[in-house]
């Protein structure tokens, strides 16, 4: 006899518990996201965002860099959306 339903992944998975706050207002974009996705959905969902661009890290978010750095990607960052 055949065993029914899914067929057993052979490589086990890795659990991942990511826990944190939004705002009401500020997150307001996202909490609206996370409930339009339909029930049992939302790995799914999340996985597909972070590939669709959100797995890069922000320049500011890096440690091993110099205050100067910092300092000089945020004047770099902020004269980019200025037209001369």
């Amino acid at each position: 006899m055949s065993q029914r339903g899914r067929p057993r992944n052979t490589q086990p998975s890795i659990r991942v518990a990511i826990a944190g706050r939004l705002h009401p207002e500020y997150d307001a974009d996202i909490l609206a996201w996370l409930d339009a996705i339909p029930k049992g959905q939302r790995m799914n969902a999340l996985k597909i965002a972070l590939r669709s661009g959100g797995m890069t890290l922000d320049q500011s978010y890096q440690s091993d860099k110099s205050d100067e750095d910092h300092a000089k990607h945020a004047a770099d960052d902020i004269l980019s959306h200025w037209e001369f």
